[in-house]
């Protein structure tokens, strides 16, 4: 019975957590490098959701480089 009650109580400590870090990072999609949108344009990928639901798109780096010879 202690068992259980100790698993309970983990798991709804984990649940409370997730939450919490969730509701505190969710409205962080406001710099100039990231935009919300529906849908992210090909140069770009998904991040997080937004405030309303939409996707936070934050540009892929591409680094072209020289010829190897």
């Amino acid at each position: 019975m202690r068992l259980l009650h100790s698993i309970l109580g983990v798991l709804a400590l984990l649940s409370i957590v997730a939450q919490a870090r969730t509701s505190f990072f969710k409205d962080i999609c406001s710099s100039k490098n990231y935009h919300c949108r529906m849908k992210c344009n090909p140069d770009e990928h998904a991040i997080k959701y937004c405030a309303d639901w939409t996707i936070c798109c934050k540009r892929k780096r591409i680094q072209f480089r020289g010829k190897k010879w």
